[in-house]
């Protein structure tokens, strides 16, 4: 992980694990965080060594730490598009993600993440869509 201020910045907002013993410890981002964090921190938020699970069971809070793609706005994605099939993916689009959301994700306020890239083709495809959609910028995150 990179070292710099946002990641030390974001390790006092994360909620943090310091199970050291995890099997899986060195590739959580919750635990990759607890390197980032200062005595600038006064207050840290963390998961309850009593809530650590069993040895061998799978951990409810893993976050990988490898970045993921992020899509950001899709302000053309039906400028090619007949005008029947436009509407018939945008109503069903905006019943997905909710009318403030939607817009929220078209016009680059909130990232989407691969699943919800997956989404939009799927609703797209559904309605007779069938060409590659292409979002209008993409960056490499941590899936907080």
């Amino acid at each position: 992980m990179e070292n710099n201020s946002d990641l030390n910045n974001q390790a006092a907002r994360y909620t943090l694990c310091f199970n050291d013993c995890c099997a899986k410890a060195e590739s959580c981002l919750r635990h990759s965080m607890t390197h980032y964090n200062t005595a600038k921190n006064i207050r840290l938020s963390v998961i309850n060594p009593l809530c650590y699970p069993e040895a061998g069971k799978e951990c409810p809070h893993f976050r990988t730490n490898k970045k993921i793609r992020v899509a950001w706005g899709f302000k053309n994605l039906y400028d090619d598009m007949p005008a029947r099939i436009s509407r018939a993916i945008h109503l069903n689009l905006e019943a997905i993600f909710n009318h403030s959301p939607y817009y929220r994700y078209r016009n680059q306020k909130l990232g989407l993440t691969p699943k919800q890239q997956e989404c939009i083709r799927q609703v797209c495809r559904k309605h007779g869509w069938n060409k590659e959609i292409a979002f209008d910028r993409y960056t490499e995150e941590y899936n907080w």
